[in-house]
């Protein structure tokens, strides 16, 4: 099969989820709600992180998307650490910032608007991580190839393509369909 990049396509690499900020705010406060109203900011965008890419090798998507990178503590979708620091123009935020660090849901979650699969992985990320600390799961996130084929420079960000999310799992076959969707949708 042969890939290229589409016009449409705004990033350098064949994959590409946009990220919806609307979309973004249900898993966050689902998270938040679930955490019991409230979360470290670090540890609230490791396990979106997490349950992105969980997502993503299982059912063919990310739950958030946008443009990841590599960061000191790990991966990062860079449009929903945007968004959640307020450094966007969606004004409405479903959440406030609570000294430098907390984030404290202030709506309720619209489950409807996330889908059975999405709710599947993120309960499984949420109680597989939930005692362990923000920096610690910030330092789990470098066990991944996504991240040692990625490592910026200390203090900076590295792009981190959607492909080498799959590399650490046998999901080969499911990297080919979601580029061949992908290839079809932007044709």
């Amino acid at each position: 099969m042969s890939l290229t990049i589409h016009e449409n396509n705004p990033s350098p690499f064949r994959l590409a989820f946009p990220f919806n900020p609307d979309k973004a705010s249900q898993p966050v406060l689902w998270l938040l709600h679930r955490h019991g109203g409230s979360m470290d900011k670090l540890k609230l965008i490791k396990m979106i992180f997490l349950a992105d890419r969980e997502h993503l090798v299982r059912y063919g998507r990310p739950i958030v998307g946008g443009n990841y990178v590599a960061m000191d503590l790990g991966l990062v979708s860079s449009n929903l650490k945007d968004y959640i620091e307020g450094k966007t123009t969606f004004r409405d935020l479903p959440f406030t910032i609570q000294g430098e660090y907390n984030l404290v849901a202030t709506q309720a979650t619209n489950d409807a608007q996330l889908s059975e699969s999405e709710l599947e992985v993120l309960d499984e990320i949420y109680d597989k991580y939930k005692h362990i600390d923000s920096i610690k799961l910030g330092l789990l996130t470098h066990k991944y190839k996504a991240w040692k084929n990625n490592v910026p420079a200390k203090g900076s960000s590295k792009p981190v393509p959607y492909e080498h999310f799959f590399e650490d799992k046998d999901s080969k076959d499911m990297m080919a369909l979601v580029l061949e969707e992908q290839e079809i949708r932007d044709l």
